[in-house]
């Protein structure tokens, strides 16, 4: 995809969420998330009672039902554990959760009302805000980019037979994103520019992490940047790792996070600061009982108990925004023309 094409994909999301956000405003936010969540998922991690009060030992305690969308993948398991466990409930919150395919679709679910919390990358966080869309992160979802590249799920890998090798061997090629102007793209872009070769002749599609393996084994693209559990079924098929681009751009870096509409958190902030609370409790529990807490990707991501064993959780546990990677963040972007002015980090970030 060349960059004309791209950016103008990049002007309709954003154009579209902007309405959203503009319906959503004009309609007035929603004063309350107390009442029950219009849509709970299917398939959820665990689905929660939608009651807005509970009982223990005899006596009522009140909670608060919020909604939260997420993009499946194995690093969710610090976010699963908060609510298989009951700490979302122990700090008063009943939370329904929605899967969705992209960051983007998140946030234009939280613009509409229909969710209060989500998944966002830092680069579509970066964006939204620099296009005047007010969402902040109110808490890491395990923790930031490790360090080492045996402690990161997200491959940049090649299709068996490709003839790939190295980054420069993706000029001309077809490379499989989860949403274009977000992380990983932006991540292969730099990369691009790294190795030599010209970004824009890379031609990024996006395709959700799912149905990447078939995508790579079918010949339908080259290369693919993908995370768990879904790389290694690309793996098992033949397919090569050629980098770990996060880690080795972005190592310690926020470069995904849990957020709010800024609305949102100005008519909620006890509500925000018991998220908050919540997530870092798992996190750091997280931190010393991986295999608990990777048990809960079984019913999570529908993996087999043996399977979700093995999944490497991307996290360094650190749950404190690292805001010199946001602007790193920023300054790429803003170098490849995704956005014209970059917003203050610390503006962007939710601190209790």
């Amino acid at each position: 995809m060349g960059q004309g094409l791209r950016w103008r994909t990049i002007s309709v999301a954003g154009a579209a969420l902007l309405a959203v956000t503009a319906a959503a405003c004009s309609s007035g936010s929603p004063n309350s998330s107390s009442t029950s969540p219009s849509a709970s998922p299917s398939a959820s991690p665990s689905t929660s009672p939608s009651s807005a009060t509970s009982t223990s030992s005899g006596a009522a305690a009140s909670v608060t039902n919020v909604t939260l969308g997420y993009v499946p993948y194995s690093d969710d398991a610090s976010l699963f554990y908060a609510q298989d466990s009951g700490i979302f409930r122990a700090h008063g919150l009943n939370v329904s959760f929605v899967a969705q395919a992209s960051p983007v679709a998140v946030e234009a679910s939280m613009a509409s009302g229909t969710e209060q919390f989500g998944f966002v990358t830092t680069p579509v966080l970066i964006n939204l805000n620099s296009k005047g869309v007010g969402i902040k992160c109110v808490s890491t979802v395990d923790g930031n980019e490790p360090t080492n590249p045996a402690d990161d799920s997200t491959v940049l890998v090649a299709a068996k037979g490709s003839g790939i090798t190295s980054i420069k061997g993706l000029a001309g090629k077809n490379v499989a994103e989860v949403q274009l102007t977000s992380l990983n793209s932006l991540s292969v872009e730099v990369l691009a520019k790294q190795a030599g070769i010209d970004p824009a002749s890379v031609h990024q599609i996006a395709i959700p992490f799912p149905q990447m393996p078939a995508a790579l084994a079918q010949g339908r693209v080259q290369a693919a940047v993908i995370v768990a559990p879904f790389a290694q079924t690309a793996l098992d098929e033949g397919a090569t790792v050629l980098t770990h681009p996060n880690q080795v751009l972005f190592a310690n870096g926020t470069l995904t996070c849990l957020d709010a509409m800024s609305s949102y958190i100005s008519a909620n902030p006890a509500i925000v600061a018991d998220f908050r609370a919540a997530m870092d409790e798992s996190v750091a529990y997280s931190a010393t009982h991986e295999s608990v807490v990777k048990q809960t990707l079984v019913k999570g991501l529908s993996l087999t108990p043996a399977v979700a064993a093995k999944q490497i959780l991307a996290t360094n546990f650190d749950t404190t925004f690292n805001t010199a990677s946001i602007e790193a963040i920023e300054s790429d972007m803003k170098a490849f023309g995704i956005i014209t002015s970059e917003p203050a980090a610390s503006a962007m970030l939710w601190n209790p």
